[in-house]
């Protein structure tokens, strides 16, 4: 039996499986067991393993650092507010649209993950001796997300700027998602900190 525990928030769930299951597992298997313990639906889901994000879905968890009595972190809530495309507009598409698209992505999907992972951090800090490699695993995740506020705000800087609407909105969307940025840099010099 291979065993292992998923820490979603405050909560700890313990996955044990035969080595045959184990050594056929897929990430995307695993999203599944994971949805079933936490009702988080896996596109909202993030699984982290010693500081690395499991992006590929088809990918053998054997072949990840997945292994007896590893610690898993699950980042993710159950619903996302407005339904966002998965592929983001083709270049040649009005602005206007990149514009709603890129407003919506950051509203609805990184704004609320956000604030998810400001919750478990205040969490984790709120513990009496917080685990340092937990605290690493939670500055990775605000690394991540750092990434993805920067690609926004890098095609939004590639816009070209038609009208005044569409200049107005790509400057309010520079705007909200530079606050993003400076609310994941805040938590995450909390982090940082306690590293010291």
């Amino acid at each position: 039996m291979i065993s292992f525990e998923v820490k979603w928030g405050t909560k700890k769930f313990d996955i044990e499986l035969t080595q045959e299951a184990f050594d056929t597992m897929t990430v995307s298997d695993l999203k599944s067991k994971c949805q079933q313990l936490t009702e988080v639906e896996p596109q909202f889901m993030k699984l982290i393993v010693k500081g690395a994000i499991l992006k590929e879905d088809t990918q053998l968890i054997k072949d990840t650092k997945i292994g007896q009595g590893s610690k898993i972190m699950l980042m993710g809530g159950s619903k996302t507010h407005i339904s966002v495309a998965k592929t983001p507009p083709k270049a040649d598409a009005p602005i206007a649209t990149r514009l709603q698209w890129t407003r919506n992505l950051r509203e609805s999907v990184l704004r609320p993950d956000i604030k998810r992972y400001e919750k478990q951090v205040n969490e984790h800090l709120a513990q009496a001796s917080p685990e340092l490699k937990q605290t690493n695993q939670l500055i990775n995740y605000g690394n991540y997300m750092h990434e993805k506020l920067m690609h926004i705000l890098q095609q939004l800087d590639t816009m070209p700027e038609v009208n005044d609407k569409e200049r107005i909105e790509r400057k309010a969307n520079v705007k909200d998602t530079e606050a993003l940025l400076d609310v994941i840099e805040g938590i995450k010099a909390k982090l940082i900190n306690i590293t010291k």
